[in-house]
Parts: C-alpha cells; structure tokens; sequence
C-alpha cells in the first residue's frame, strides 16, 4: 500500500492512466470508423471494390512500414552488439552508483525505436500508392512508344510512379539510417574524434557505415536512372518548358553518365572501407559532387547556350512536334475533327433557318434562374436550390432545352433545429422534386415558362409533349448540397410509396445502415460523436443510418481514384430525380504532354471523361458506367476492380438520352487548344498564332470570362443536336479565330470538332458584338434609362451559330432591381456582327434585323431617266450605290446638268435619310 501510493505521489500512474485512456479513445475510434465504413461500403454494394482497395493502399503502407522497421531494426542492432555493458551512474545521499544496464533493455528500446520509424514511414506513404502499385500489376501495353528512349507509355504510367517513389523512399531511409549508425557509434566510443581533422573507426563500424554509404550510391545512381524517364515529363526547353533539344542531348546523357558513376562511386566507397583506405572513399564522394555540378548542371547549360540558342528553331523542331503530338493525344485531340469555317460577311441569310437555330439556344442563365427559382420556387426557408441545369428533354416533335433544378434541403433554414427535425423528420431531410421551364421560353411578366412547380411538384400542362418531366417519387434524400446524416424510421406518416401504402426499402426511401442492437448504436453515436443515437428512444430495430447523402462525396467515396471535377446534375428518368457525375481517367504521368488544370491545381497529362455515375436521389443507388472510348488508363482501372463498371450501354435508355459532354472537359481542352491548335512547329515555335478566350458581359458592367454553353442547334450540313460550344479570339486582340463544339454520339461517345474562322475575315467576336450593342444609339438610351431608374440590367450568355456562311448572334436582356432582384428578361438582342437588333421577343428581334433593308432604284446609266423595279441592297453593298450616286452627280455637274444633278443628289438624300432611319437597313 505504502509502495502504491509512493508511485502515485510520483505520478507514474497518473500518466499512465492518461496514456492508456488516450490509446483506448484512439483504438476506439479508429475501429469505429473502420466498421460504419464496412457497413456503409455493404451497403452500397461495393463491399469488394472498398476491400480490395484497402488491402493494395493499406498493403503498401504496411509493407513499407516493415520494410523501414526491419532495416532500421537490423542496422541499429549492430551498434548495440558492438557495446559493451553500458553503465548507468546513480546518486543516494553521498554515495554513487554505477549499474550495468540489461541487455534486454536495449534490445527492446531499438524494437521501439523501429516501430516509431517503420510507422513514420508508413504513414508517409500515399494511399495512392497502393493504387498505382495495383495499375501494375493490372495494367496492359498501350502499344505506343515514345520517340525519345522507346519506352511503351504503359511504363510512364503504371511502372515509373511505383519505381520512382520506392527509390526515393530507399534512399530517405539509407540516409537515415546512416545518420543514427553515425551517431549511435560516436556515443558508444567506435567512432572518435582526435585532435584537428583526425579520428578513428572500429572495423565493424567502419564496415556498416560504408555498406550504407554504399547503399545510398547505389540508390542515387537507380534514381538518377529512372530520372531519365521522369524528364520526359517535366522538360527544362525554353520554348515552353517542354522536353526539348538540351533535354534530349545532353541531360538525358548527363543523367545516364551520373548514375554510371554513383555505381562506380559504390564500388569505390566498398574498396575503400574493406582495405581501410581513406583515398578511395574521398575521391568517390567528391567525383560524384564535381560530376553533379559538371555533367549535371554545366554541360547542359553550354549546350542550351552554344548550341540552341543560336539555331533554336532547328533544333528544337522535332521536339516540338513530339510535344504537339503527345499532349494533343493526353486530352483526346488527336481525334477532334477540324474544319475551316465558310466565312462570307456578304452572304444572303436564310432567315427562317437562323430563326430555326435560334429556337433551340437558352435564353436563360444560371444566375437568373437561380435567383428566381430561390424567390418564388423554394416557399420554405429550409429549401434551396443549389444549382440549375440546361438539359433536353424529348417531345413529339423533338428534343427542346429545359432548365431544372433540384428543391433541396437547407438545414440552416430549419425554425426549430432539433435533433429530431435535423436527423429524423422526413420533411426536413429530403427535398421535394424539381422545378422545370422552359429554357427558350418566357411568360408575358419576364419570367421562366414553368412546366414543373409547387410543393408537391405540379406538372403544367404547358408542357404538352414532356411528360417524362412528371414525378411519381419527388422525395430526394440525396442531392448537390452538404446534407447532415439521416436516420429513416419507416411508418405510417413517413417513406410511403406514391399510392400511400408502406414504402419499399431501397426503391421509396434509402436502404442504409440497419441500426440493430447495442453495440452499433454505440459504434454510430462513437463515430458520429452524437450521443443521441445511443439513446433515442426514436431509434429502434427497424432504423436505418443513412449519410454521404451528397452526391459528390458518395460517389468520391467508392472511386476516390478517379476524378470528378464537376458537380452533378439533375435527370427527371422514370418518375424520380437521378443525378449524373462525370467520372474522368486522369494521370500526370503521361509522356511529352504538357500538362492542363482540370480542376482547382490539378494539373494532368492526360485526361479521358470514361465514367458516367448515376445516383438515385430517393434510394442512394450508385451505378458506374465505362464509355465506351479506347483508354488504357480505365481499362487497368476496370480489371483492378471488377464489379465496379458497366457498360454504358445497360444504363437505363431513359438516362442515356441525358448523357453529354461535360464543360470541364471542354474547359480543360479549350485552355490546351490556345496554344496546341498550332500544329507547325515553326509556328509554334514564335507563338505566332496564341489564342484567348474571349469576355463577355453577365450580371453587371464587368466583362467576365466567356462561358460554354449547351443548346440544340445545327452545325453546317448536319441536323440539329444538342451541343456545347465555345470560342476563341486571337492574344490581343477580339475579333472570332474559332468555334470549338462537342456534343456526344449515340452510343455515348464524345464527338469535338474545330471551326477555324480565317483572321482575314474579320468575323466579331463577343466582345466586338456587345460593344456594337452598347454602342447602339436606341439600346444605349434604353439600358441608361433603365440604370438611372434603379434597376440593374443583365445580359445573358451571348450566343454565337452558323448559318450558311454566315454567323449569327443573340443576347437576352434581363432587368433586375438593385436589392432583393428577380430577374425579368425583358428584351433579345440579335446581331449579324455588323448591325443590332433588340425587341420584346426574339421573333420581332429577327424579323427587325431581317427587315434592315436598303430600296433603291436600279442606277440608270449617263443621260437616261431612271427606270425599272426597285431592289433591295445590303448594308455591304449600300456604301458602293452611295459612291456611284455621287460619282454619278458631279459628273452631271461637270457636264452642266443641273436638272440630272438635282435628281441624283436627291436619289443620295433619300439613301442616307433610310440608312438613318430605324429598321433602315440589314443583310439578308
């Protein structure tokens, strides 16, 4: 007893009672999290999928692990042999000590020592790792070499990520190690400093410490090796930064010289430690260091300054075209289609057809529909809509854009958030359907042309023909928005099917996690930190644990090795809400490819939209589907996991005819074709053909970046499909170079084809057609009256089609107020790159930019009276009739006819006096 509360006075149980709590919350929430995963991972039925990528990422943090204990261990264990009997001084009063401590005592503090850093090493090593270790075993040939060293580029991708970081993991670990050897045979007296620079070295320490240093020539030289192959993807070329000339000629033979030398090095370091000779173990280290600075740094920079520079479009030309072609072939641009667009300013238009074209294109954006939906669509304050999408749904007479959006669940809306209403209430954990319009339509007040709205969603019978839009499940458990978890209690008030009867696990509410007994109420309450769950009289047999209800993270949560850089969007299919995720296949490890963001900083190589997700909004179901594309990356990806993709075509047809090409993929190509549309390398070389993305103006008077946009129109000898398009303007400058469109096939494949618009055509661009807009003598006056009368005006997305060999534009006007605005689209504006347009409807907005017509008499030649019917002129052809009236008057002049000088003046008066006038003149 005396004893107990010695050592309690001396705190010794006192810390290790806090230790022991610390190490039971610790295992305690580690094997907490790990079994509301296993369930969850059940539950989604992707149970084989979650296994197998835990046993290859924790399987190559584990093995790395040991293998850094066990090297640690067998080093350090050859100092401690090498010690004698450490003594261990103690002072009692007056009297000193000295005590031999056991040998076990050292023994099992190095086993602790390894442990810490076999640990630290595991942790150190990625998750995906483990993945990309699995890609090698699973992955195939691509059946394409790169042109520098030959190397299959399967190898860049599944092999060199593996190689490259276990190297580099060896080498941390040697030098490590040879540090603590280092130090540990100072402390012991095996290693001694004399007076000046001398010292002296037992044989055994002087052996192991050059097997290490050894080891580590070794390892540098193997990572020198394999830095041949990582140059290829990181090039030095002033032209770019891509892999160039000085790469190919001298870094990568200084690279290959280095690493023949850290070997040889090696050898040297083993001679010299073996005959205790210290010249060789000097001139090793040092020719490495010399060899660094000479081969390494020097050589390359004289080639890049002696050679290159002076003839650099010579010699970097062939590297030029390899870089071309490889980062064309990374983003899937090597299978765009490229086309020269007909540009004809003086063109006749078709105007039935560019009406035809206009119908299919969204007069509403984002923002304004956002902004309307949350003020008269979200009646509650605890529902929200997150985003709005334009889609196309099929009528009898076609397809016709939509615009939708998901009424979600805001928990910060709820007026009483309790733990009841939060986590249990079936009215405040799932939203309530969609609300749907027309997206070419507006009513008479300015606003959306609804076809679904009202709680609970009503269809309108406005939308004759989009049945497919009607709701016989609106209930969505899983949307867009961060959703809290949710613990589903079916019963007689709540998750009932569409008839009123008792819901269907998994089809009229989620399936989850099936709350049964003690111990997984506690493990749920443990992981959520919610003790509500353990005792919650609410919670019984019959409870299902339901969270990841944001789509995003559900789906991120069974394929976190692949990549979703958009967020998704919503399909009304069969009755219900099913949101769609476009998966990609992406890598940095690819090849002569410069790399592309694809989405906040995360630069790839190579990219591939391979995967579509659908996701249930009412039961959570996740399905994956592979597009059917040639992409090697995916198909390591599909034999790695089995079970976890389906063909795109067992994806329900109903959702099929939803499926598109997402904008950030177009994003990512778009920003790679400014500059990898150049396909001559001396073009490419000066940059002498950069492109931009054009700007336009949105909710203000602040031009911003100009969006991709979907819409339903036709490109020059096809039928109208639903496509996405965006354009470019030169560097500097804004007139059209090129129209970029992607769309998707029948079969789900992507389709992206390039209009290059000749710069001597001079066709506008966005910026070029909304300052002709604002420049406007009526639509100026009009904007500045509605601007000093309070309300702020929104131009939407300016559109841009072709008709013939024509390009036509459209903008729509939205008037909003200062504070608290709904949007109302007011006015379309219509242009043909020359004159403007704007009336109430796009209809009375073409026919007046149809109707700008200039009628003349036919010119009468000298002397004759003027004769015949009138024609009609273009604006392109106006200024001529006007310089031949003139022409024609003072030659009349010249020859004293005063008379046919009057007549011919007054001919000119008239043309300009209807040139003046509004409606005055077009371009047919």
């Amino acid at each position: 007893m005396g004893a107990f509360l010695r050592s309690l006075r001396g705190g010794r149980l006192l810390i290790a009672l806090v230790v022991a709590i610390g190490v039971v919350v610790a295992m305690g929430r580690l094997a907490t999290t790990a079994m509301v995963e296993i369930l969850w991972q059940a539950d989604v039925g992707y149970g084989s999928v979650f296994w197998r990528r835990v046993i290859w990422e924790w399987g190559a943090r584990l093995g790395s692990g040991v293998a850094a204990a066990l090297f640690v261990f067998l080093n350090l264990r050859l100092i401690i042999r090498s010690l004698g009997g450490i003594q261990i001084k103690r002072r009692f009063g007056n009297l000193e000590i000295s005590e031999q401590l056991p040998q076990a005592y050292l023994v099992w503090s190095l086993v602790g020592l390894s442990l810490l850093m076999g640990s630290w090493f595991g942790a150190a090593v990625p998750r995906s790792l483990g993945i990309q270790a699995l890609l090698l075993v699973t992955g195939v040939p691509w059946g394409v070499a790169d042109p520098v060293l030959g190397r299959d580029l399967s190898f860049y991708v599944f092999s060199l990520p593996v190689f490259g970081s276990a190297v580099t993991f060896a080498l941390v670990a040697t030098f490590l190690v040879f540090t603590l050897a280092g130090a540990g045979y100072a402390a012991t007296g095996a290693l001694q400093w004399g007076k000046g620079t001398a010292f002296s070295m037992t044989r055994s320490a002087r052996l192991h410490l050059g097997a290490l240093l050894s080891g580590f020539f070794v390892l540098l030289g193997m990572r020198l090796w394999l830095g041949r192959f990582l140059l290829l993807l990181d090039g030095s070329s002033s032209v770019q930064g891509i892999f160039g000339y000085a790469d190919a000629q001298a870094r990568l033979p200084a690279l290959q010289t280095l690493a023949i030398i850290c070997f040889v090095a090696s050898a040297g370091v083993l001679w010299g430690t073996w005959k205790n000779r210290l010249g060789p173990l000097v001139a090793s280290m040092v020719t490495v260091a010399i060899a660094s600075v000479v081969i390494g740094q020097f050589y390359p920079s004289l080639v890049q300054r002696f050679q290159v520079e002076p003839n650099e479009l010579d010699r970097e030309a062939p590297y030029i075209e390899h870089n071309i072609d490889f980062t064309r072939r990374g983003f899937g641009l090597d299978e765009m289609e490229r086309r020269i667009f007909p540009y004809r300013s003086d063109e006749a238009v078709d105007w039935d057809y560019v009406t035809q074209q206009f119908a299919g294109l969204p007069v509403w954006t984002e923002g304004a529909l956002l902004t309307t939906y949350r003020e008269l669509e979200a009646r509650y304050p605890y529902y929200d809509f997150a985003d709005a999408t334009i889609d196309r749904y099929m009528t009898p007479s076609g397809p016709v854009p939509v615009a939708l959006s998901v009424r979600e669940v805001d928990p910060t809306g709820i007026g009483d958030p309790n733990w009841q209403n939060l986590h249990i209430r079936e009215r405040y954990i799932g939203g309530v359907g969609v609300v749907a319009s027309l997206a070419t339509q507006r009513t008479p007040e300015g606003r959306p042309e609804m076809l679904v709205s009202g709680i609970p969603p009503e269809f309108s019978t406005q939308g004759v023909g989009l049945d497919s839009l009607r709701l016989s499940r609106p209930q969505v458990f899983f949307g867009a928005r961060p959703q809290m978890y949710a613990v589903v209690n079916p019963g007689d008030d709540q998750f009932r099917d569409p008839t009123g009867a008792a819901g269907v696990e998994g089809v009229d509410f989620p399936s989850g996690i099936r709350i049964e007994g003690l111990f997984r109420k506690a493990a749920l309450a443990w992981r959520f930190r919610d003790a509500n769950l353990l005792f919650s009289s609410e919670i019984g047999e019959g409870s299902r644990f339901v969270f990841r209800r944001r789509v995003a993270e559900r789906v991120a949560a069974i394929a976190p090795f692949l990549r979703f850089p958009s967020a998704p969007y919503p399909v009304v299919a069969g009755g219900r809400v099913v949101w769609v995720m476009e998966g990609f296949s992406a890598t940095r490890a690819f090849p002569l490819s410069t790399p592309g963001d694809l989405n906040f900083g995360r630069r790839v190589s190579y990219a591939r939209n391979s995967v579509k997700v659908v996701v249930d909004g009412v039961s959570g179901k996740v399905d994956f589907y592979r597009v059917p594309i040639d992409d090697p990356l995916i198909d390591a990806y599909d034999t790695a996991f089995p079970g976890l993709l389906k063909p795109l075509e067992e994806m329900p047809r109903v959702i099929r005819d939803h499926i598109r090409y997402p904008k950030a993929l177009l994003s990512l190509q778009a920003e790679v074709l400014l500059q990898y549309h150049q396909d001559d390398a001396p073009v490419f070389h000066g940059q002498q053909d950069v492109w931009a993305h054009p700007r336009e103006f949105a909710q203000g008077t602040t031009p911003v970046p100009y969006r991709p946009e979907y819409g339903i129109y036709a490109l020059p000898g096809e039928e109208p499909r639903f496509n996405l398009t965006t354009v470019f303007v030169p560097l500097g400058r804004q007139n059209l170079t090129a129209i970029l469109v992607a769309r998707v096939d029948e079969r789900g494949r992507p389709e992206l084809v390039l209009f290059d618009v000749p710069v001597e055509d001079q066709a506008p661009g966005p910026r070029q057609v909304e300052a002709l807009v604002e420049q406007d003598p009526q639509i100026s006056q009009q904007f500045s009256l509605w601007r000093t009368g309070g309300s702020d005006v929104w131009t939407g997305h300016l559109h841009l089609i072709p008709a013939g060999g024509r390009l036509l534009y459209m903008e729509s006007v939205f008037l909003a107020a200062a504070a608290d605005a709904i949007p109302e689209l007011r006015r379309f504006v219509v242009s043909d790159g020359r004159r403007v347009a704007m009336t109430e409807d796009l209809e009375g907005a073409i026919r007046e930019l149809a109707g700008m017509t200039v009628s003349l008499p036919l010119s009468e030649t000298e002397g004759e009276a003027s004769a015949g019917p009138a024609r009609t002129m273009t604006t392109g052809e106006w200024p001529e009739a006007a310089l031949e009236l003139l022409d024609l008057a003072e030659s009349k002049l010249r020859t004293g006819d005063w008379q046919g000088f009057g007549e011919t003046l007054e001919e000119l008066r008239t043309l300009l006096q209807e040139l003046g006038e509004p409606g005055g003149a077009s371009i047919p």
